[in-house]
């Protein structure tokens, strides 16, 4: 098991974005750009039960996340592990994350779920 560093953790603190692949049924991967979010061990985002990310994970845990600055696309991390998804706390949660990247606090806040990413390995 790797472990995030000290910078990677204040990166994730900011406004950084993520590029997230799942694996769909079929073995092909799927991705889609998240806002994230950590507890200084763990990769977080936000996301609703029903979108494919979520179906994918509940089936298959295996995920990867890169890690980006909007500022300076190329410097960036990535984060392989096995994904744990959690209920309670979502709804409050992403709010904090749209206060974080938009300021104000989220338009549809229900339904929701926390993904929590633990490391296997970062690069």
């Amino acid at each position: 098991m790797d472990k995030l560093t000290a910078q990677q953790v204040e990166q994730l603190r900011g406004k950084v974005f993520g590029a997230v692949a799942t694996l769909k049924q079929d073995g092909t991967p799927q991705t889609s750009i998240v806002w994230l979010d950590t507890d200084g061990e763990n990769v977080i985002f936000n996301t609703r039960h029903e979108r494919a990310k979520a179906k994918h994970l509940r089936r298959d845990p295996r995920v990867t996340v890169a890690v980006f600055d909007p500022a300076s696309v190329y410097d960036y991390f990535e984060v392989e592990g096995t994904a744990e998804l959690v209920e309670e706390g979502a709804d409050e949660h992403i709010h904090e994350l749209a206060r974080k990247y938009t300021g104000k606090d989220f338009h549809t806040p229900s339904g929701r779920v926390l993904v929590r990413i633990r490391p296997r390995r970062v690069f």
